[in-house]
């Protein structure tokens, strides 16, 4: 309790040095509501000491916050597992215990970073380990213990460069050693601080150098989740497809996960498969960041930032491996308002959709929803690359265009916005060929050059099980809608010039799906090395077949399968799915010769 409090007291301050992983200003408040709901739980005396050191890590695993809070749950977790069945602890067991709360705290992470507080924890842990049978009592060994830790925390500044670059240590580092200074002082005094202990005047003065931040990743999502038999580190790896700063605390009944990126609603989808959500939160970290004060420092810009909007279909890994950015799509129910992979994925729209009595509108992203990452981007970029849907179905391209002068003439980083002339699938080969240039180096004008050239290539083709949506959405009149359904009429879809037309008129959902698969297979076999993806809305099952019969023209093809964006099915329905195909031949040609020039 006494090391709760005295981390407490000193909210602010982390606060104010906190920069790693992102300068989000919150590790010392996110620390503080951690410590908070320990207190909460010590507030009745407990029997025994497994007693309490089970509700102290049950009390941080509920209450934990942010990416520290969630590694300190899990220190306090191995803890347990150490001691619970202990009645009286030596100093001896007690460092080996410290140095298994270290480790735990190390496996909680998909990518744990050296000159953080699990370096601070395992340095203190292996050094009392190794010294504990010298030391006379434990006021020693907490005193030799801080030394230690706050000699390994004055490291993190060089450990780590987003620390060095902002002359800080790391902020959950030093709320770990104001832990044990509040523990050490109690064993020395028997009294513990308020929330109220007094800073010290190079505290009070104390704050990083200013310096943008990248953000690949702008949502902080976490949930508690109860379960049977959660597997961890399958579920560490399985949420590292989605962002990044992926910590998992807890055992195998209860966890609390933490990650940092751009689907939220895909991280909390995941976790509802695993076990019943207790509790979650979604916090926009550029909303947390704002403006830096180095925004109009040119010399540390560097790279090509990525962004496209959420109707570009491609693997969810792919978009976080690439870092890109995705502007959601509004997803309209009657008078709820919900952002494409923020608020809902494409597997619980189509469920929702089945049912709904009207059909859901969507809504283009707002310049201001570009204007926030343009702005934030330009602090640390060199330039910017935009891809969009089809400027012919969407006013989307035009919402980033507005936004995207705006920004370059307050910022002087050039932003292309680019035309996918075309939308789903088809966008996302677009995106993946100037992910595949940014990432060989290639300048931003070659970049664009490839991606012009890949939207004037790509070929794709959709199947669409009924026209009931679109005479829902009012796309086809109810009479050709009668004439259709009693004709067994269904329309093969292309897109030509930007839009989206029909390409032939099909009798019967077999025959429609053979003509789509015969059309795009067609497309491919004058290509070098074509590369296929399939998005489907709600239908896996098909997705699955029709991969296979690509791959039994194509073997060695790349055969992407992905989820139809809810900003296309809307319109179409659930069951359907396009298919695009580019050749990347030309692409990887044209890389290399750029590269080389």
């Amino acid at each position: 309790m006494a090391g709760a409090h005295r981390v407490i007291a000193h909210r602010e301050h982390l606060d104010r040095i906190n920069v790693f992983p992102v300068p989000d200003k919150d590790t010392g408040t996110n620390l503080a509501m951690t410590m908070r709901a320990v207190l909460e739980g010590l507030r009745q005396p407990l029997p025994s000491l497994a007693a309490v050191s089970s509700t102290v890590a049950t009390s941080a695993l509920t209450g934990a916050q942010g990416n520290s809070g969630v590694i300190f749950a899990q220190f306090f977790q191995g803890l347990r597992e150490e001691i619970a069945d202990s009645v009286q602890l030596s100093m001896q067991r007690f460092a080996e215990a410290l140095r298994s709360a270290a480790v735990r705290a190390r496996e909680a992470l998909a990518q744990p970073r050296e000159g953080t507080i699990l370096t601070v924890i395992s340095d203190v842990a292996d050094h009392l380990v190794n010294h504990a049978e010298r030391l006379p009592d434990f006021k020693a060994l907490l005193d030799e213990g801080l030394s230690i830790a706050r000699r390994s925390l004055e490291m993190t500044t060089e450990r780590l460069a987003e620390l060095k670059r902002a002359g800080v240590v790391d902020a959950g580092a030093l709320g770990f050693v104001h832990f044990l200074e509040g523990i050490r002082d109690f064993f020395h005094s028997g009294v513990q601080d308020s929330d109220s202990f007094e800073l010290s005047d190079e505290e009070k003065s104390d704050a990083p150098k200013p310096a943008p931040v990248k953000i690949s990743f702008r949502y902080c999502t976490e949930a508690v989740v109860w379960g049977e038999d959660i597997d961890r580190t399958d579920l560490l790896r399985r949420l590292s497809d989605f962002g990044d700063s992926v910590v998992v605390a807890g055992d195998r009944h209860e966890i609390h996960a933490h990650v940092h990126t751009n689907a939220p609603a895909y991280v909390l989808e995941l976790l509802s498969q695993v076990g019943t959500i207790a509790s979650q939160k979604v916090e926009d970290m550029l909303a947390s960041i704002g403006d830096t004060d180095a925004a109009s420092d040119l010399s540390g810009r560097e790279g090509i930032a990525l962004v496209t909007d959420s109707a570009c279909d491609l693997p969810m890994q792919f978009l976080t491996q690439e870092h890109i950015h995705v502007v959601p799509v509004q997803i309209v129910f009657g008078d709820e308002s919900l952002l494409d992979r923020v608020d809902i994925t494409p597997t619980q729209f189509y469920k929702r959709l089945q049912t709904a009595e009207d059909l859901p509108k969507t809504s283009q992203p707002k310049p201001i929803d570009f204007l926030t990452l343009y702005r934030h981007l330009a602090t640390t970029y060199s330039s910017i690359l935009s891809v969009h849907l089809s400027a012919e179905l969407s006013g989307t391209w035009q919402s980033a265009n507005v936004a995207a002068k705006q920004v370059s003439r307050d910022t002087g980083v050039p932003i292309a916005v680019l035309d996918s002339r075309s939308a789903s699938a088809a966008e996302g080969l677009v995106m993946w060929a100037t992910a595949q240039a940014a990432k060989a180096g290639l300048s931003a004008a070659e970049c664009t050059a490839i991606a012009n050239r890949a939207a004037k290539e790509t070929s794709t083709f959709v199947y669409v099980p009924s026209i009931e949506y679109f005479v829902r959405g009012g796309r086809v009149s109810p009479l050709q809608g009668r004439v259709a359904k009693l004709l067994h009429l269904l329309p093969v879809l292309t897109v030509t010039d930007g839009n989206l037309v029909p390409a032939a008129k099909i009798l019967g959902k077999r025959a429609a799906r053979k003509r789509v698969l015969q059309r795009i297979l067609k497309a491919a076999r004058s290509m070098q090395r074509p590369m296929f993806v399939i998005s489907h809305s709600a239908a896996l099952d098909l997705a699955t077949q029709v991969q296979a019969a690509i791959l039994n023209s194509f073997s060695e093809a790349i055969v992407w399968i992905t989820d139809t964006t809810p900003a296309i099915g809307s319109h179409a329905g659930p069951g359907g799915l396009g298919i695009a195909v580019l050749d990347t031949g030309w692409v990887e040609e044209r890389i290399l010769k750029d590269g080389a020039a």
